[in-house]
């Protein structure tokens, strides 16, 4: 038996001495080898001479740099010298987060063939500290780079490198990560093994009360370990002694005086695909509204909001009572099509659309191209048509259309100027809005009432108004665009899922965008609904009152932000949700689904996975979205359809074709199928062959199918169909099916998929951990395979 066994580790060892370049683990290299010609230091800077001067920078642009260099070197392990031909930017700007603070933000690129690496210091000007460090590292030639460290792992390393960067505040901090408890797996965001990175953030304290939105944020990779970005956000405000008039028990009562419940609409999705689910079931939900706040000032007891102003003071503005009887009558432009628009048909809409919002009778088709794929929002596939135009006759003035080829609809629009807001910008003036917020709004109404006349009747068309500030170039911009969030209303319910957002330029008036998402799904009828009593008793059950500082901004003088001592009412444990099914009274996370509890506690995926033997792999895979621990059960028996799904969340899946993919050939799959997409998706990957035979989807997989399924995944299925060369060292090696010998030896040879004991077992049916934990040590083994 010892004799097969060492026979079957050198025919293994063989293999993959002979696909080294498959197999090696990626390198946690910094040098780049291959770089681009160019000067050994290539320095642009965001400042001048007048800004230098009128702001009186008390660090020279030489210290800035030298500055830089030593905490990237100290901290980012990455030695930046002259021949390593970083190509450098210099910015000096105000501090985005503390006004009448400056940081120097510098930056070094340097980017090859086959990687590219980037590097971030901000420094503060007044003290020379460490305000931010970010690291980006693209290895593209490295295929078998992939996750290889848990969250609980990636947290060690965050806690070490805040021991070592952050002595002088550390009494200040609160040493245990804000979002530990949380919830430990979201949706699949579509990335699957690729390395993403963990954030870890560390709120400061004082006496024991944590300062909101103060702290130290770290990150890792979760690929190589590596700690990657680094931001402190710190409050210069001195904060007020802990003298609370009011005491937890009054805080709480405010709170609960206070405490609304809306009632609106949400979707129930498969969390495994996110927005790419089509939406087949909605639930009657409550969600908390506070009137006048979200916090209850400790010293006076009155309700504040982050403005530190009465929310009854924010501007609102409705279209009036005799518009609204106007717009039931208005008639449908929605089409239903026996044969979809051709291409002159939709060029010939679009100039229409163009003349009815932009006047413009003249507009430049510049390209028309067609996709039957898209998913717009909804997880509906839809056949649409992409229309490419340019106005005024300037080559700046660009945009595009989506329409709906079967029903004319416009599900898209996009239009702007980067060209004019830049040279705006250049003049150094303070931005001045042309347009004001009512008169975009109603701006906004009047393309409602071209395009979707039929819809006005169903929309929440009230808006209020929200300051907007951004940054561009460095350069503050106050109101640059209006948003109006035109929210899908039946039954005087809202469905935040169904909307048309229209969004107005302050600067020219012009219409900048439209987004248009709506779906057929039938709305429940608000029935047989939980007391609101009854939910705001299971709410507070489930909550707590606690003290916070926060600071509240002035909206007209920053200068006067202030820092109060605040109750603040949460969630005794983050997975209990903010929503409320309407109905049964069960707790409901984003997705509409419900909270799994055992004895009044939510179960976790850690508590799930604690001392299983895959407990590691199974972290990761969940960690990335491979796999729903919250919806299956680590020993459910699984089908190829299932096996299939893993495989291509693993490579990296989000669905969003922008060209046209092969067909399935499958017998017994129809495009309208679930799987369907996932099974494309494997076709193109080369993880199934398309062949004109039925696929057996549903059926349960065996050890050895398994082990045939996988050694596609690896540059070793040829070599696993080799003949007499190939053995086990168990006692049931006869019971492998001859044809699937190879793959079975090659897997168990490499600790992929192998069982304990004498006896193989390849009849047996494979359950969820052993196929994930096959599939990820297969892909850490060979890596993500490219397309």
């Amino acid at each position: 038996m010892k004799l097969k066994k060492t026979l079957s580790g050198f025919i293994v060892g063989g293999l993959l001495v002979s696909h080294i370049g498959f197999v090696t683990a990626a390198p946690q290299v910094v040098a780049v080898t291959e770089v681009t010609a160019h000067a050994a230091v290539d320095a642009s800077y965001g400042i001048s001479e007048n800004t230098l001067v009128s702001q009186k920078a008390n660090l020279t642009e030489e210290e800035a740099l030298h500055l830089a260099k030593n905490y990237i070197k100290q901290f980012l392990s990455v030695d930046i010298e002259e021949e390593q031909n970083f190509q450098v930017n210099v910015n000096y700007r105000e501090d985005w987060n503390r006004n009448d603070r400056y940081v120097w933000e510098i930056r070094y690129t340097q980017q090859g063939r086959n990687q590219y690496l980037s590097l971030q210091a901000t420094i503060e000007d007044e003290d020379k500290e460490l305000v931010e460090l970010r690291k980006y590292q693209d290895d593209r030639g490295q295929g078998n780079h992939v996750a290889q460290y848990t969250r609980e792992e990636a947290e060690e390393k965050a806690r070490q490198f805040l021991l070592s960067t952050s002595q002088h505040l550390l009494n200040q901090l609160i040493i245990e990560d804000s979002g530990s408890s949380m919830h430990y797996y979201a949706a699949d965001s579509g990335s699957g093994l690729n390395p993403t990175e963990y954030n870890f953030y560390y709120t400061r304290q004082k006496d024991g009360i944590p300062v909101m939105h103060d702290g130290i944020q770290i990150g890792v990779n979760s690929g190589s370990g590596e700690v990657t970005s680094y931001r402190v956000n710190w409050s210069e405000k001195v904060l007020p002694e802990k003298k609370a008039v009011i005491i937890e028990e009054e805080a709480r009562d405010i709170f609960k005086e206070n405490l609304n419940f809306n009632l609106s609409y949400l979707p129930v999705r498969d969390t495994s695909k996110q927005y790419a689910d089509v939406v087949k079931e909605v639930k009657l939900v409550y969600s908390p509204h506070y009137e006048g706040g979200v916090w209850v000032d400790a010293i006076t007891g009155e309700m504040v909001n982050y403005s530190g102003t009465p929310t009854s003071e924010a501007k609102k503005i409705n279209v009036s009572q005799k518009d609204k009887a106007a717009f039931e009558k208005l008639s449908s432009t929605r089409k239903i099509r026996n044969k979809e628009m051709n291409q002159e048909e939709a060029s010939t809409l679009a100039r229409d659309i163009l003349n009815k919002i932009y006047g413009e009778e003249d507009a430049k088709i510049q390209n028309v191209n067609y996709s039957s794929n898209i998913i717009h929002g909804d997880g509906n596939k839809r056949k649409v048509w992409n229309v490419q135009f340019q106005l005024k006759e300037d080559p700046h003035n660009n945009g595009h259309i989506m329409i709906d080829a079967s029903t004319e609809e416009i599900l898209q629009l996009n239009y702007y100027n980067w060209r004019m807001r830049e040279m705006m910008l250049m003049t150094e003036e303070s931005f001045q809005p042309v347009l004001a917020w009512e008169d975009a709004y109603y701006k906004a109404i009047e393309v409602l009432k071209q395009l979707y006349p039929e819809k006005l009747r169903n929309l929440e068309l009230e808006q209020t108004y929200q300051e907007s500030i951004h940054y561009y170039n460095d350069h503050k911009i106050v109101n640059a665009e209006y948003y109006f969030n035109f929210t899908r209303k039946e039954k005087e319910i809202n469905y935040l899922n169904n909307y048309i957002q229209v969004v107005v330029d302050s600067a020219t008036g012009d219409i900048q965008g439209i987004q248009y998402r709506w779906d057929d799904v039938v709305l429940p009828h608000p029935q047989n609904l939980l007391d609101k009593e009854k939910a705001l008793d299971l709410f507070m059950q489930q909550s707590e009152t606690k003290l916070s500082y926060v600071q509240l901004k002035e909206a007209k003088d920053q200068q006067k932000n202030q820092v109060k001592l605040v109750y603040s009412n949460t969630p005794k444990s983050p997975l209990i949700y903010n929503y409320l099914d309407a109905q049964t009274g069960n707790f409901l996370d984003w997705s509409g689904q419900e909270a799994r509890v055992k004895d009044g506690k939510v179960i976790t995926i850690a508590e799930k996975l604690q001392d299983h033997w895959g407990e590691r792999e199974l972290k990761i895979m969940a960690g990335s979205g491979v796999i729903d621990l919250e919806k299956f059960d680590l020993q459910d028996e699984v089908t190829r359809n299932d096996i299939v799904k893993m495989l291509v969340k693993a490579m990296g899946h989000w669905y969003y074709p922008t060209e046209e993919i092969e067909e399935l050939e499958f017998t017994d799959i129809a495009a309208g199928d679930e799987v369907y997409q996932y099974l494309q998706a494997a076709v193109q990957y080369k993880l199934i062959d398309n062949k004109r035979e039925a696929f057996r989807g549903g059926d349960i997989v065996s050890k050895e199918e398994f082990a045939t399924m996988l050694i596609k995944v690896t540059p070793l299925e040829k070599a696993a169909t080799a003949k007499g060369i190939y053995t086990l060292p168990v006692e049931d090696v006869d019971k492998i099916s001859p044809e699937k010998l190879g793959a079975v030896a090659l897997m168990y040879g490499m600790d992929i998929l192998r069982e304990e004991g004498e006896t193989y077992q390849p009849n047996k049916n494979v359950t969820l951990d052993q196929a994930a934990v096959g599939i990820y040590r297969t892909f850490k083994l060979f890596g993500r395979s490219q397309w």
